[in-house]
């Protein structure tokens, strides 16, 4: 069995990648591809941005944190691995909770299904269902 370090550096890549493709796009008003047709007016619309940054900025971000946060949970003095861990239990509770909630923007508000959003709602799901579970 892998070890959950492993998965955390995994998600947390993918989710690196996915909120650095997104906020590309927002940044320079590129173009994104979309199997749902609704990506650009998803991640364009007022919700797309929290106190004027991009929240894809802010995944950005979050993501690059937990791959380091992780990496000193391996590779770091044993006395921070605790205290790495329950930052990743924290910075995964608080993302899961702003994707439910941008989640239902989507769906109730806005009306439409940004794929890119979704996948970075799940990786950062999965990351915190890591981190209840133990692996």
């Amino acid at each position: 069995m892998l070890a959950v370090e492993f998965w955390f550096y995994l998600l947390s890549l993918a989710g690196f990648l996915v909120s650095a493709y997104v906020w590309r796009s927002q940044r320079f008003h590129k173009p994104i591809a979309c199997w749902t047709r609704d990506c650009d007016r998803v991640i364009r619309s007022p919700y797309s941005r929290l106190l004027g940054v991009h929240n894809s900025a802010i995944g950005f971000w979050l993501f690059l944190a937990i791959f380091f946060l992780a990496l000193t949970v391996r590779q770091g003095p044993e006395a921070w691995s605790g205290p790495a861990l329950k930052a990743i239990a924290l910075l995964s509770l608080i993302g899961t909770a702003v994707s439910c909630y941008l989640a239902y923007v989507q769906l109730f508000v806005l009306r439409g299904i940004c794929n890119w959003c979704l996948t970075s709602a799940l990786l950062i799901l999965a990351i915190f269902i890591l981190t209840v579970t133990g692996g």
